[in-house]
């Protein structure tokens, strides 16, 4: 989508698509928290982009230094081909079930929450760029 629309988006717009892409990341690997409350010995995974995120929108479209391949990385978080690495870790917790099981239930329902309504307050963004694209080809009629 970026490369057909890639003059109409600009880098706030790309920046937002991205979030929406990592926000779907997350909702995966806290559904597979809540999938997993009642498997022993499950450890509950934690999923942060954020600063990364914050990373590229400090870059500002910028490059600041020549990669000649798309592995290399731009900066810590950052790929040459501009991917997000997002970071999957195991969350730490102090407190851990009789089955070894460190999945907190209500926090993980509080995060997908959370995460669902920053993704279509994202979504809203975008859908309103599009609306107003939209009214621009039409002459302004609607």
């Amino acid at each position: 989508m970026s490369t057909v629309f890639g003059g109409v988006f600009n880098f706030a717009d790309r920046l937002q698509m991205a979030s929406l892409d990592q926000r779907l990341k997350r909702s995966e690997v806290i559904s597979g928290n809540i999938a997993n409350a009642e498997t022993p010995g499950f450890r509950a995974l934690g999923y942060d982009f954020e600063d990364q995120l914050a990373s590229m929108a400090k870059l500002d479209g910028k490059v600041p230094i020549k990669v000649s391949n798309e592995k290399h990385f731009r900066n810590a978080f950052t790929q040459a081909n501009g991917k997000m690495r997002a970071d999957v870790y195991v969350k730490p917790t102090e407190s851990v079930g009789e089955d070894g099981n460190t999945v907190d239930i209500d926090d993980e329902m509080v995060r997908m929450a959370q995460n669902q309504m920053l993704y279509r307050s994202a979504v809203e963004v975008i859908n309103r760029k599009v609306g107003m694209l939209r009214y621009a080809i039409n002459g302004g009629r609607g």
